[in-house]
């Protein structure tokens, strides 16, 4: 079982429930959820009430299969990471027995023989609310203790609307200080417990019309950038000498290093990275019909150009990064047929034309689309969007003293 995808609170299951949408997804990883309110984990569609998990402010953690589960696991935690926190750190004990538990059953299942084997994990969480923030460094703490410090861990955190109250509330819970505050709470516990994080901003959703209907959209694409990076090779298992090329490839070690700082050097500072993904057809309307017509270029510049245009974080400039990976995920013709093949030096200029540190990787796809996802790694300070959330959060720390005062 090469990973684990574990999403909390809301947005965090969502997004793991989407990733578990692409095929043959639950091959490689196992799916686990932690949710508080029962109406949320009902909506997933991929995940089986087996890998669910609720925390509750009286029952604790309570297993999805529990007798009368639905009556334990009602009403969250009204946008309080800090009161998840403390509930979750009260179930820190059964946390990791649960955790023990579900994975060596997971690992027997498939015959791997080993319990421990969780080599990379990846965390998703919300962070506007309160069972996101408050209950995600726990979890990351459980899987470094199960694999005995040897799992890798990435964050996937959503970073919330800020631009007005959510549902057009007037009460301070919703207001835009009050989710950059809970933000701030999560990423400083959460960056201490992972790796590296990956950044998705719902703010980029307050550009758009009809946003409220945009979520769906932004959960697909954040999640099929992800299996493009992690589990392109392992899911197709396309062997590449069949096709007399040898291209470049990246793996999930190749991402953890580029998502963090000083590793090996006495540093070892979690970094922060956007996520950008560009996709092109590779046949037109006639190609489908006719088998030996409708064959399209591409234009490498083009997918480069859209990937760095559709950025998962408001504000950020690409060139400002410290650290870059770029995947071409394509068919075979792309990469072998001269009269097709995609220029991939174009592809990494692109990359080194914003940092010195680049890796650039070529998977092969059955798929009648060519792909390039990129990711872009920052340090904490150089990104203006965290700045605003920080000056934010500040703002509610004083309207609270305040009405204490």
């Amino acid at each position: 079982m090469p990973y684990l995808f574990v999403g909390a609170g809301q947005a965090g299951s969502s997004l793991v429930d989407e990733v578990f949408a692409h095929n043959n997804m639950e091959k490689i990883a196992t799916p686990l959820v932690f949710n508080s309110t029962i109406r949320d984990l009902q909506n997933l569609s991929n995940i089986n009430r087996e890998n669910w998990y609720g925390v509750a402010e009286t029952a604790g953690l309570v297993p999805g299969t529990t007798e009368g589960f639905e009556e334990k696991v009602t009403g969250g935690f009204g946008r309080n990471p800090v009161r998840a926190d403390e509930v979750m750190a009260e179930n820190r004990d059964v946390l990791d027995g649960t955790l023990r538990d579900h994975l060596d059953n997971a690992e027997a299942d498939a015959d791997d023989g080993d319990g421990a084997n969780v080599p990379f994990a990846f965390l998703f969480a919300g962070l506007g609310g309160g069972t996101g923030c408050g209950v995600t460094p726990h979890i990351a703490d459980a899987i470094d203790d199960y694999s005995d410090g040897t799992c890798e861990t990435i964050a996937v955190c959503v970073l919330p609307n800020t631009q007005g109250p959510v549902g057009g509330g007037d009460d301070e819970e919703t207001s835009p200080s009050r989710q950059a505050w809970n933000a701030w709470y999560g990423l400083d516990r959460i960056e201490d417990a992972v790796d590296g994080i990956i950044l998705v901003d719902n703010q980029q959703l307050s550009y758009h019309e009809a946003a409220e209907g945009q979520f769906t959209d932004l959960n697909e694409y954040v999640a099929a950038s992800l299996v493009d990076l992690v589990s392109g090779t392992v899911l197709e298992q396309i062997d590449r000498s069949n096709y007399g090329v040898d291209p470049p490839i990246i793996d999930i070690q190749d991402i953890v290093t580029s998502l963090s700082f000083g590793v090996g050097e006495g540093e070892n500072t979690t970094g922060y990275a956007s996520l950008g993904r560009s996709v092109e057809m590779t046949k037109s309307l006639s190609g489908y019909l006719l088998p030996f017509v409708g064959k399209k270029q591409i234009d490498a510049a083009a997918l480069a150009h859209v990937s760095d245009m559709k950025q998962t974080l408001t504000g950020v400039d690409s060139t400002d990064a410290r650290k870059a990976i770029g995947l071409l995920r394509s068919p075979s013709r792309y990469v072998a047929d001269t009269n097709y093949q995609i220029d991939t030096s174009k592809l990494r200029s692109f990359l080194t034309g914003r940092c010195d540190e680049v890796n650039l990787g070529v998977t092969l796809t059955n798929r009648n689309l060519v792909s390039f996802t990129t990711l872009f790694t920052y340090r904490r300070e150089d990104l203006s969007r965290l700045e605003e959330l920080s000056s934010l959060a500040k703002e509610y720390e004083h309207e609270s003293e305040a009405v204490v005062a």
